[in-house]
């Protein structure tokens, strides 16, 4: 069951389960099966985290939010490509979606861009990154990070009085119950409303005695040590530094169980399992970290305790889980380790001056360090922008993301503190973080079925896939076993067809899509019924359980935001074209049929007025008939050398001709080119026999009406990707420039990449902006190692004045 932030294993022994297998086996085989059938759940659930590096934190409504993706493998960190698309949203403390873009992935990574629309509200705002795959595990498993953005063309509200603080205290008996007359060691966590650690003071009472004080040490956890007794009352009672007073019943102490504790002994870690069931002989331990096991061993039971001495060096960096069960193969104690990485990709940055005047040239030096990993080639992106009281440096790192915020749930208050320094204080603050906030992705009873997981959402593979059912709108039942096309008019690689299913459900996948179009399904029914299709949203609407920090705006912070406010109106008035140049997409072009076996471009032919005169004339091994009023195309086989049987695809700007009588008083004039294969064609389940292509001058079907079995569908396609302005300031003119020049993000550079031991410059003007400027570069090499690097520099405006 789970209680708080942490998922607790309680094993009632007073009941007798029924073994998984022979009792005779038990010995011999519990090791190796939860080992085999681990490994096995593994292969069958590869897992991807993305991390989102932004320009910075703090927006003003009307300036343009930057980011870069980065897809990687979740139990080894290195890049995956997996999933060929992402989904990166903007979500308000209500969690409605404000902001959304589909992403294009490329070797794992993505680029893109917001702009922060005028009419949203000032406050806190989640951004939230994940993939079409990553919603099988939900949504504590997404990117998240917390933005603020300030709306100055809106009046902002900020409450006279605070609400009440409704602070809380959990506890965490290490490995997850308390036993009777068993040394245990438990944890606790006072948060507030927010989630936000408290400061308070606190003592244990049994029934009215005090046996134990206790306070946090770091982010409002801490941990005590009790031998408790069963049939005793315990209870807690905390002050905070606020004044609230909170009084809570410690868990339940269990007559008989098992209680796990850590201990560290130089480069080992110590595992001790005590019980009190005389009737326990083996008990065994089991080792992974993110599902890559580490360590599977058997002990035995002295007098009521096993001991346990695992190697650190045999672990991963990062969370390790920890995992303890009997005999009959049941957890029955847990808890989580946290390693610090052994090897980190060292990232110098050097900047040629410490200090610069306006409009000048700034250089930076990207280097890798002298280090085991320093032949790894790394991709990088780098942000530079102004500090002051609205924004500070930018959080979190990648490092501190995907070794330990990415693998615990709940808020982890300022997760890069852990990594900071590596002393007592911090790594006990560490410690107490795995006890109050562990957690698993898993259920042990999925990993021991010996049957596949199943799930819901597909990786997008090769591209964005389009899913939706359709409705018969007479009987309200799905459609069944309808053959559908999807094409979208004047682009002929988006053509693509679906059949559905007993639910009535379809799929199309679709190739690279940017920006927003108009597609048409049809649907091939025999029958006059009319049908519906509803689209599938692509973006998940679950949503993790973490709070939105307080939004507050100090009075002291009002020249800071107005600073702000101008920068982003003279950007948007000076250089608003600018802000509004997109790279060219990478698009592939060629038809989905590839190479067509007859191209005929209709001007190079005497243009006839009627679409019969032209297949006659002019248009070989195509052969045009009528039968009881109706006509039809006869294609040539190449590869048979004899006449296909059944009407070819007829195409019209890439969208599918049902009625061919009706395409037929299609004007040729307003037609430039045919394309003919002379071949069977298979897309999907679908098969076609030959296929006919036209093309009209202004690609919008030559006045052709599809007909009613046709569906108009709004579709948004990838995110094109915004390229960054940055001016130069090369020569006297551009120097001398009257333009105001206002930038607080003097640079953002997303494609970054270092070969093997090589190091890189990176050159930018300033603004006319004086103030304390962030380097800061984040990335991920080829063997999943996180690299993070930070420098500062100031601006000084000697001649001009804001």
């Amino acid at each position: 069951m789970k209680k708080g932030n942490q998922t607790h294993i309680y094993t009632c022994l007073l009941v007798i389960c029924p073994l998984l297998f022979p009792s005779s086996a038990v010995c011999q085989n519990n090791q190796v099966t939860i080992s085999s059938l681990f490994s096995q759940y593994h292969q069958n659930t590869i897992r991807e985290k993305i991390f989102v590096h932004t320009d910075k934190s703090f927006y003003v409504a009307g300036e343009i939010a930057w980011f870069k993706l980065y897809a990687v493998d979740a139990s080894d960190h290195k890049p995956l490509e997996l999933s060929k698309v992402a989904y990166v949203e903007i979500t308000d403390s209500a969690n409605k979606h404000v902001l959304q873009a589909k992403i294009d992935l490329i070797n794992a990574e993505g680029w893109g861009s917001f702009y922060i629309p005028l009419n949203l509200n000032s406050g806190n705002y989640k951004l939230r990154a994940y993939t079409n795959w990553m919603k099988n595990f939900g949504a504590d498993y997404f990117f998240e990070k917390i933005i603020t953005i300030i709306n100055i063309q809106k009046r902002i509200h900020v409450a006279a009085t605070k609400p009440a603080n409704k602070p809380d205290i959990q506890f965490f008996p290490e490995g997850g119950n308390l036993v009777n007359s068993i040394l245990s060691k438990i944890a606790f966590k006072g948060t507030d409303q927010h989630g936000k650690g408290i400061k308070f003071k606190g003592v244990v009472l049994d029934n009215s005695d005090t046996i134990l004080t206790f306070n946090p040490q770091h982010a409002g956890m801490g941990f005590f040590s009790l031998i408790p007794v069963n049939n005793h009352l315990y209870k807690a009672v905390i002050q905070t530094e606020t004044g609230e007073t909170i009084t809570k019943a410690l868990p339940q102490v269990y007559n008989g169980g098992y209680v796990m504790s850590l201990t560290e002994l130089g480069g080992k870690i110590k595992v001790t399992v005590q019980t009190d069931i005389t009737a326990a002989n083996q008990v065994y331990l089991f080792i992974h970290t993110r599902e890559v096991t580490k360590a599977s061993e058997t002990g035995h039971f002295q007098q009521g305790q096993a001991v346990f001495l695992i190697d650190k060096e045999i672990l991963g960096d990062g969370i390790s889980h920890i995992t303890v069960f009997n005999d009959q193969r049941q957890p029955v104690c847990e808890r989580l380790y946290f390693k610090k990485p052994s090897k980190q990709l060292d990232i110098k940055l050097n900047t040629d001056l410490q200090s610069y005047a306006g409009r000048t040239k700034v250089s930076v030096n990207i280097q890798t360090g002298d280090n085991a990993l320093k032949n790894d080639s790394t991709s990088l992106s780098m942000t530079v922008y102004r500090v002051d009281s609205l924004q500070s440096p930018e959080t979190p790192f990648i490092s501190s993301y995907l070794l330990l915020t990415s693998d615990l749930r709940g808020n982890i208050e300022d997760p890069n503190y852990y990594f900071l320094k590596d002393d007592p204080e911090t790594n006990s603050a560490l410690d107490n973080l795995m006890l109050t906030n562990g957690w698993r992705r898993f259920k042990w009873e999925e990993i021991f079925k010996t049957t596949k997981p199943f799930f819901e959402f597909i990786p997008e593979y090769n591209g964005h896939v389009i899913t939706g059912k359709i409705i018969d709108t007479k009987s309200g039942n799905p459609g069944t076993g309808l053959e559908t096309t999807l094409a979208f008019p004047g682009f002929i690689t988006g053509f693509n067809t679906a059949t559905s299913d007993k639910q009535g459900r379809i799929r199309y996948e679709l190739k690279k899509m940017y920006g927003s179009a108009q597609a048409i399904v049809q649907i091939n029914s025999s029958t006059d019924n009319d049908y519906h299709l509803e689209v599938a949203d692509p973006y998940s609407n679950e949503f993790s359980g973490n709070v939105l920090p307080e939004f507050t705006l100090n009075a002291a912070y009002i020249n800071s935001l107005r600073e702000q406010s101008i920068s982003m109106q003279v950007q948007n008035i000076y250089s608003a074209k600018k802000l509004r140049i997109y790279y060219t997409a990478r698009i592939d072009t060629a038809s989905f049929y590839l190479h067509p076996d007859q191209v005929y471009l209709l001007d190079n032919y005497t243009r006839f007025t009627t679409m019969e005169e032209v297949l006659r004339e002019y248009v070989m091994m195509v052969n045009v008939r009528k039968r009881e009023g109706r006509f039809h195309f006869s294609v040539f086989d190449l590869g048979s050398l004899h006449v296909f049987k059944n009407d070819p695809l007829v195409l019209l700007d890439g969208v599918p001709v049902a009625d061919i009588n009706k395409f037929m008083e299609t004007d040729p004039l307003k037609l430039y080119k045919l394309e003919v294969l002379n071949r069977k064609y298979f897309l999907g389940n679908s098969v076609f026999e030959g296929i006919l292509s036209w093309t009209s001058y202004k690609e919008d079907m030559a006045g052709y009406d599809p007909g009613r079995h046709a569906m108009l569908v709004d579709y948004d396609g990838m995110q094109p990707e915004r390229e960054f302005y940055s001016p130069a300031y090369n020569t006297e003119d551009q120097l001398s420039s009257h333009i105001p020049d206002f930038r607080n993000v003097l640079l953002w550079s997303p494609h970054i990449k270092i070969a093997p031991g090589a190091s890189k410059e990176i050159n930018f003007f300033t603004s006319d902006m004086p103030g304390k400027y962030i380097v800061q570069v984040q990335g991920i090499s080829g063997s999943g190692a996180p690299a993070f690097a930070s420098s500062a520099f100031t601006v000084v405006i000697l001649s001009k004045k804001l």
